[in-house]
């Protein structure tokens, strides 16, 4: 089966779970950028310091795996022991929060949790984040087996602390959820894929390459990242792993993408896992095709279109690496959808629109449905 008609059929799936969203959520995940970029096409920001390392580095604050919440209130006797923030309001009403932040010395992983006692909705609410691969093997690089046991191996740790709620994770509703999946490519590749990758362009989102080291495309409730998993867990046994990881912020996006109103962790399916993560490389044009050198990217345009023709697209191929689509519409005095109709015409020659800087083409990334993908969601986040 051809990459188009097999991306024919992942987007006619996903269709109708991506436009059903309301039109804010859609805003909310694809039109952010920074005040300094608004036009339509965000110029890829590269650095080759280390400090990809560093944004990848996992803190207690900011690296959930799995955010779920409940409409209940701690017991009484552990809200006096959570620190109490209070907020008030030009209109004079107050907003109070409690949090509990705890590390759990026998499993070595951290928990936060959060409580409302008013939520937007009157409601109180408690949500509880943790990394389930730290709960199970303590590490972020392992990828879950058994769902179901992971669920029941974290509801243990978290009885073990008297401070934190006791419920099961497996029913909380889930608020943010991390679909990712290790692509074993070689130590030698990881860096190539990256730097590939990071010229490339994911529709209304800003990218951000640090060569060798990581690619991102982000917009304000949605992240997907490619990067160096040894590098980010200074872990040997990680090494070689190209992590592809899209973080969801955002519950109404995630309730469309599964399909339900109030889903849960037991929700989450392997093949939703899959489709999510390959619609991701259809985006960036990466479904099915591999990333080619240059000699093997000439010869598959002027192939596909004709030696003067080929060598042309061959030529803007070469500019789109080094220039932004808003220098290349100005310098040459076209229209963006007239770029957009080169970048397809690089596409349906089979290849990625970009290049490697090797000798050899890369594989196409390729997403193998397993039981092992059921935890691809599982892994810490690592921002």
């Amino acid at each position: 089966m051809s990459p188009g008609s097999t991306l024919g059929s992942f987007f006619s799936q996903w269709t109708g779970l991506w436009t059903g969203l309301p039109r804010t959520s859609r805003l909310n995940i694809n039109t952010r950028r920074p005040p300094t970029q608004r036009s339509a096409w965000p110029r890829p920001s590269i650095s080759s310091s280390g400090s990809f390392s560093r944004i990848l580095r996992p803190t207690n604050r900011h690296s959930p795996t799995i955010r779920v919440k409940y409409p209940i209130a701690p017991d009484r006797s552990q809200l006096p022991l959570w620190d109490k923030q209070v907020k008030y309001t030009a209109d004079g009403k107050i907003h109070e929060r409690y949090t509990c932040n705890r590390k759990l010395t026998v499993a070595a992983i951290s928990v936060r949790c959060t409580y409302f006692p008013v939520d937007y909705q009157g409601n109180p609410l408690t949500s509880i984040e943790l990394s389930l691969p730290m709960a199970v093997f303590g590490n972020n690089y392992c990828m879950i087996d058994d769902l179901e046991a992971a669920i029941a191996q974290a509801n243990a740790l978290l009885a073990l602390d008297s401070r934190l709620p006791q419920v099961d994770l497996g029913e909380g509703t889930l608020i943010r959820l991390d679909p990712c999946y290790n692509h074993q490519v070689g130590p030698l590749l990881v860096p190539d894929y990256i730097n590939a990758i990071g010229q490339l362009e994911y529709p209304h989102r800003r990218t951000k390459l640090h060569r060798n080291e990581g690619a991102e495309f982000r917009a304000k409730h949605v992240t997907t990242k490619f990067y160096d998993k040894e590098r980010e867990t200074r872990n040997k046994q990680a090494a070689g792993i190209l992590r592809q990881e899209t973080s969801l912020l955002e519950p109404k996006t995630i309730a469309n993408l599964l399909g339900l109103k109030n889903p849960t962790l037991r929700d989450v399916t392997p093949e939703r896992i899959a489709m999510i993560l390959n619609l991701d490389l259809a985006y960036l044009k990466m479904f099915g095709r591999p990333i080619a050198d240059r000699d093997t990217a000439l010869a598959a345009l002027t192939e596909k279109h004709g030696p003067l023709a080929g060598l042309y697209y061959f030529g803007f191929l070469e500019a789109k690496l080094i220039k932004s689509k808003r220098q290349l519409a100005t310098q040459a005095k076209l229209h963006p959808r007239t770029l957009d109709r080169r970048i397809k015409a690089i596409v349906d020659a089979g290849i990625a629109p970009t290049l490697t800087e090797t000798t050899e083409p890369l594989p196409p990334l390729e997403i193998r449905l397993s039981r092992s993908l059921q935890g691809s969601l599982l892994s810490q986040s690592p921002h």
